[in-house]
């Protein structure tokens, strides 16, 4: 059978394509990590009659090339990359007469494959066949299926979970081999897909929203993704936005930043010009880039708002549902409007579906929005799937249970601990960290303090009152000196659900972020990627005879270095916050 072996030789896809079971593997080192796992499309019909299995391959043609490539992007775990891989086109001509594309791609990252119609005519195409097969006894931590994908995930045997679950779907397969599925390059061209598991087997499968997919003309599905590795191969994968082409544009003018946001804490602020300019003295004093203004603004007052800002150094988003933006004609209108006043970038909300229409919409926006050099940030939204590389002003997405839901119910630290290796895996994650004055949260101070280094987010939004911000001067000086994106990004220590250690490095200055869940334990780590011991600002919460500071944390200096342990004392669900200039 073909394979496809990454160029270190470390990641190895076979495909099995002769007679009418179309299949893929993937191997890590000697170890399968994805047994054979069904390939196939819903066959295209011109009209479409029924919804049938493409019939047998009765002989395809491969060719191979290495891809090697470097490419930017604005913001992430890191802003430049490097992409090997090794990949094959299978040429695969049906008994039916159509011809499929079947390309596969590995790389020591993992492996990627999508699907080609040469020539479509006017079809419409229901869905992808296509599934990942691990062995039995894999473990899972998956999320339930919900439209804006903001649900919990959950841990348990692959066999026993039957459901539709979000991307991404994270699988042990053994104690350093692991899996992260996914899949790049989704836009209007497509559905966003969920994963489908049924009881008693072990697989998963996507699965798309009941709408057919409308093709015409040479046709490409996205990728179907797994990161393969141990969990640093997870956490620190830049694999979903290497298999997305672009940029669209010169992202000269696009700038990542932290931003001042006022609707958590007060949801009525938005309608209060007066207290909007509170949060912009704040983010001015901090040196934060921006200020969301949310749902609530109008533009009898946002005009003078904006000016009054940009003489602070500080630019605004704005708000606004999707509907308000879907006729092209009204978009355009009030895009331009918004970039004349001064708008830094606008914050849509609510599109809530995974289906190929509104994903059209995503694409249309973001064209607009570039032609107006406006940010953006998508609530309510698709897990993201690469398209920063495309699109480099789309800054981040929310598809995540995040702190806003502190407002009205309890997030579980394990909740916290699990999504640095699920869904901030795949992309930027508008989680809207540090909230200190929640009073439903059972984390301490210090692990929300570190969720700022942990979560990565092309624009972080800073959820917390400035009032509260105020009381905390360890934190406020922390989150002074902070970036909202990185050169690079190093995972130190943890497991799902447990901890997440994570080092990042902006210009030569690191930042370490530890998370726990579950009871008192003291951290150990070493910091391997400095070139000698440094003198570090650690903040981290009480222990002991511990005198805490006025805001209930305690600033101190330590050494830190390749051979210099740091070990820190964190209390039931703690954690602590690392500066290394």
């Amino acid at each position: 059978m073909p394979t496809v072996e990454s160029p270190e030789g470390t990641v190895t896809a076979t495909v099995s394509l002769s007679g009418a079971d179309q299949t893929l593997a993937v191997a890590l080192a000697d170890r399968t990590v994805v047994e054979p796992s069904t390939l196939g499309l819903t066959a295209p019909f011109d009209p479409p009659t029924e919804d049938v299995d493409l019939p047998t391959v009765e002989d395809f043609e491969r060719s191979d090339r290495t891809v090697s490539e470097t490419f930017a992007t604005t913001y992430g775990k890191r802003r430049e990359h490097s992409h090997e891989a090794t990949e094959s086109v299978f040429v695969c001509d049906f008994s039916n007469g159509e011809t499929v594309e079947l390309t596969v791609r590995a790389s020591a990252e993992g492996v990627a494959y999508r699907y080609r119609l040469p020539e479509t005519g006017s079809v419409l195409l229901f869905e992808d066949q296509t599934e990942f097969r691990f062995p039995d006894r894999t473990t899972t931590w998956l999320t339930p299926w919900a439209e804006n994908h903001e649900a919990t995930s959950r841990r348990a045997p692959l066999f026993t979970a039957e459901g539709r679950y979000c991307t991404p779907g994270l699988f042990q397969v053994a104690d350093d081999a692991w899996a992260l599925v996914t899949e790049a390059g989704v836009d209007g061209s497509y559905h966003a897909a969920s994963l489908r598991s049924r009881d008693q087997t072990a697989a998963v499968e996507f699965e798309h929203p009941w709408t057919p997919v409308r093709a015409k003309g040479a046709f490409e599905t996205p990728w179907r993704v797994a990161v393969v590795g141990d969990l640093a191969t997870v956490v620190e994968s830049d694999l979903v936005p290497a298999l997305v082409d672009g940029p669209r544009f010169d992202p000269e003018w696009v700038d990542p930043g932290r931003v001042a946001w006022s609707w958590w804490s007060e949801s009525d602020s938005p309608y209060d010009p007066d207290r909007q300019r509170d949060y912009v003295d704040y983010a001015a004093e901090r040196g934060w880039e921006y200020v969301l203004v949310d749902e609530g603004w109008s533009p009898d007052w946002l005009p003078e708002l904006v000016e009054y800002a940009a003489d602070r150094g500080v630019e605004l988003f704005v708000w606004a549902h999707w509907t308000d933006l879907h006729g092209a004609d009204e978009r355009r209108e009030k895009l331009a409007r918004w970039a004349e006043w001064g708008v830094a970038g606008v914050k849509i909300d609510f599109m809530d579906s995974d289906e190929q229409g509104r994903l059209q919409f995503y694409d249309e926006l973001l064209a607009d929005a570039a032609e107006r050099e406006l940010l953006v940030n998508f609530h309510g939204s698709v897990v993201p799937s690469g398209l920063k590389r495309r699109w480099p002003h789309v800054m981040t997405y929310e598809g995540v249970m995040g702190a806003e839901h502190l407002k009205w119910a309890t997030l579980t630290p394990e909740h916290n601990v699990t999504l640095p290796f699920t869904r901030n895996a795949v992309g930027a994650m508008d989680y809207t960290p540090v909230t200190f004055s929640a009073d439903s949260r059972h984390t301490s101070d210090a692990h929300e303090l570190a969720l700022s280094v942990v979560y990565e987010s092309g624009l972080q939004h800073f959820a917390d009152s400035v009032d509260a911000y105020a009381t905390r001067p360890d934190a406020e000086w922390f989150l002074e000196r902070v970036p909202a994106a990185w050169d690079e990004t190093v995972f130190l220590r943890g497991h799902p659900g447990s901890e997440a250690t994570i080092a990042r490095e902006r210009d030569g200055e690191w930042f370490v972020g530890c998370i726990t869940a579950g009871g008192a334990r003291t951290v150990e780590t070493t910091l391997s990627v400095l070139d000698g011991d440094r003198e570090a600002t650690l903040i981290r919460d009480p222990s002991g005879a511990d005198e805490a500071d006025d805001d209930g944390l305690v600033r101190e200096t330590v050494t830190v270095g390749p051979e210099t342990p740091l070990s820190v004392d964190v209390p039931e669900n703690g954690g602590f916050a690392l500066y290394c200039p």
